[in-house]
């Protein structure tokens, strides 16, 4: 087993926090009696959750010109809430997986839609950690088995070899986890959603099917680089308690 602590990659590899906006729907998401008129004002205040809001409100549309619901609220009618929730939970998600590689392995990560890869088909490596208090939930990293030596070497400065020890592997992939989802984490704290993180569990699975929480809903993102295409599962309850 490897003497590694988050804590010590964390002030190594500092990651930043999500925009303010995102901050204020995660805490409207905390909010049982927060209206649609609510949350369509805050979302439409920011041009990114609106684009990507519009962009899932019209889920078979090639281009914007092709939109057929055009405005937050008629958006927000059709999805549900849920889109509202996966805007402030995905946010923190795709920022802390993209951060967490560029500066902690060097991998400039490209996001695509999960439909737009090869799903995982073989065997590879399952990383879960779960959270829970007022939101709970959680994230799963899927990553090719091709991957690990590389993992090693730019985490920590492993050699091929020892990645193939699993109980090595096992605690570099954890250590990429926690990275991953506690900045995740940090963010929703800040967010007013207080949750604590389960050590993480890695597995070697053929299984490709997305989990939901109970009461909760899910979403699957896509990562793409010239070192590897992976994906990131999230699944989320913000109302729990």
């Amino acid at each position: 087993m490897l003497n590694i602590t988050t804590e010590d990659i964390a002030k190594k590899f500092g990651l930043e926090s999500v925009p303010e906006s995102v901050k204020r729907l995660s805490q409207l998401l905390g909010k049982r009696d927060a209206s649609t008129e609510d949350f369509a004002k805050l979302i439409s205040q920011d041009k990114d959750l609106t684009a990507r809001l519009l962009r899932a409100a019209n889920p078979r549309a090639e281009s914007e010109e092709d939109y057929t619901t055009t405005t937050v609220e008629d958006a927000l009618g059709r999805t549900g809430m849920s889109s509202a929730l996966l805007l402030a939970m995905s946010d923190p998600l795709i920022r802390a997986v993209h951060k967490s590689f560029a500066l902690m392995l060097k991998i400039e990560l490209k996001a695509l839609a999960p439909t737009a890869l090869d799903p995982l088909k073989e065997e590879h490596v399952l990383g879960e950690v779960s959270f829970s208090g007022k939101a709970i939930g959680l994230v799963h990293l899927r990553l090719p088995n091709a991957f690990l030596p590389l993992l090693g070497e730019r985490l920590l400065g492993l050699a091929p070899d020892d990645m193939e020890d699993e109980a090595t592997a096992n605690d570099v992939i954890g250590e990429l986890c926690n990275m991953i989802v506690g900045n995740f984490k940090s963010n929703l704290c800040d967010a007013g959603l207080t949750c604590k993180l389960s050590p993480p569990k890695i597995a070697r699975t053929e299984e490709f099917k997305l989990r939901v929480v109970d009461g909760g809903t899910s979403q699957r993102y896509g990562f793409c680089a010239k070192e590897l295409d992976f994906f990131a599962d999230l699944s989320v309850n913000p109302w729990s308690e």
